[in-house]
């Protein structure tokens, strides 16, 4: 008997050792909203990765496991097959160094409900501790402009969303981004340059992004230890709203800055 189309398709790319990787799926595993596909896409991933995705397919069979040889850049193409084949409603991703809260699906699900491109707000936690948020709106059309004209962008996949029919609508999905754009921005871009679409942003928390870019040079051992402190802690409700209020203040004291 064929399964129903899930409400999401969870994309999780994944390139490097499993280091990082059960601490995203489990963050994925445990959202409030269970109608998901989570299909871990392998980017000429090694060995021990792949087995470790495949694990967690054996024992809940909305985990999917799809191997692919290295591809071009981040493997954008691979996405792109990925969702070719897709029977669901909206579109998620993460990246498998950040993790949701487990209302983030329920949340992204309410704004896709009225949009075909948006995101709820990126939230970063630095090594020290310190909780910075990235600000913008997708209902601005000067925020969409910024993105489509400069190298600005506000958050990544692991805070966006998209109606699968608004995806399958573009000339081209996720492909190789040219050398001196960001993957995910010229992506988002695809999407801002129609008239036909509808755009927004929900102001909600939902995920710590923990940046490889401000941990540049951290071995994978450390940044494992980091993860496993960080999802222990964000598994009490209690810990989450504190994070989730210390980004909204960061947020009103770049309002305050700047105003």
């Amino acid at each position: 008997m064929s399964r129903a189309a899930p409400l999401f398709t969870v994309l999780l790319p994944v390139h490097r050792p499993p280091h990082l990787l059960p601490f995203a799926i489990d963050s994925v595993l445990a959202q409030s909203e269970p109608d998901f596909e989570l299909v871990v896409v392998c980017d000429g991933a090694p060995r021990e990765t792949i087995d470790c995705a495949r694990a967690y397919a054996a024992r809940d069979r909305r985990v999917v496991v799809r191997p692919f040889e290295k591809g071009e850049r981040h493997g954008e193409a691979h996405r792109h097959a990925v969702l070719a084949a897709a029977a669901s409603r909206f579109v998620a991703q993460i990246g498998d160094d950040d993790l949701w809260f487990p209302d983030h699906l329920a949340e992204l699900a309410l704004l896709l409900d009225k949009v075909d491109f948006g995101n709820l707000l990126q939230a970063e936690l630095s090594p020290q501790g310190a909780v910075d948020i990235h600000m913008g709106d997708l209902a601005d059309p000067e925020i969409r402009r910024r993105m489509r004209e400069g190298a600005w962008n506000f958050f990544g996949p692991t805070c966006a969303g998209y109606r699968l029919g608004a995806y399958r609508c573009l000339p081209t999905g996720w492909s190789p981004a040219p050398p001196d754009v960001w993957s995910d921005l010229h992506m988002w871009r695809k999407f801002l340059q129609r008239q036909d679409l509808a755009f927004g942003t929900r102001f909600s928390v939902q995920a710590v992004k923990l940046s490889a870019g401000t941990r540049a040079g951290m071995p994978l051992e450390d940044r494992a230890a980091e993860h496993r402190a960080v999802a222990a802690q964000m598994t009490h409700e209690a810990e989450r709203r504190n994070f989730q209020a210390r980004a909204f203040q960061a947020m009103f004291k770049a309002l305050f800055v700047t105003s």
